[in-house]
């Protein structure tokens, strides 16, 4: 075979894996914003419901440990729904401390990256637009990550 009829024979596998990533960009971006809710609604739940009623909603060490325990449980259902969903294939749909600490650490790294560029976006744009432009950074790196560092082709 010469390499004009081997480079065709390829195009399918290439599309194909183009496609499939193109599905994983999509599933991981729809997780991410069903836990953006999650995180909303633990942190705000936790601060009016639970921490209000002990006199605490002001107190910025609870509130910060509201939106902590929010970020946690909003990262940890994102590891579940990811594992399961997104990078089933990757992960066998087998759950491991190993890779959630993997997946902590990238989470961790996407919200520096969203800080970083919040913080240098601000200087140079109005605050409405500001706020937005890091989240597409953040998603790209926690992405990249999760797909080349935590679950990465077998």
């Amino acid at each position: 075979m010469n390499d004009g009829q081997q480079n065709r024979s390829e195009r399918p596998g290439l599309a194909a894996r183009l496609v499939s990533e193109a599905r994983k960009i999509v599933s991981f971006g729809l997780i991410g914003a069903v836990n953006g809710v999650v995180n909303y609604a633990v942190t705000v739940g936790l601060t009016l419901f639970v921490l209000a009623r002990f006199g605490l909603a002001t107190d910025d060490v609870a509130l910060g440990v509201a939106k902590a325990l929010g970020w946690a449980v909003a990262v940890t259902n994102s590891y579940l729904l990811n594992t399961m969903i997104t990078f089933a294939a990757e992960s066998g749909r087998r759950l491991s401390w190993r890779t959630y600490g993997k997946f902590v650490a990238s989470g961790t790294l996407g919200l520096t990256v969203e800080v970083l560029s919040f913080l240098v976006a601000v200087r140079y744009l109005p605050l409405t637009l500001a706020a937005i432009v890091p989240i597409g950074f953040a998603f790209v790196a926690n992405f990249a990550m999760t797909r080349f560092v935590v679950f990465p082709n077998r």
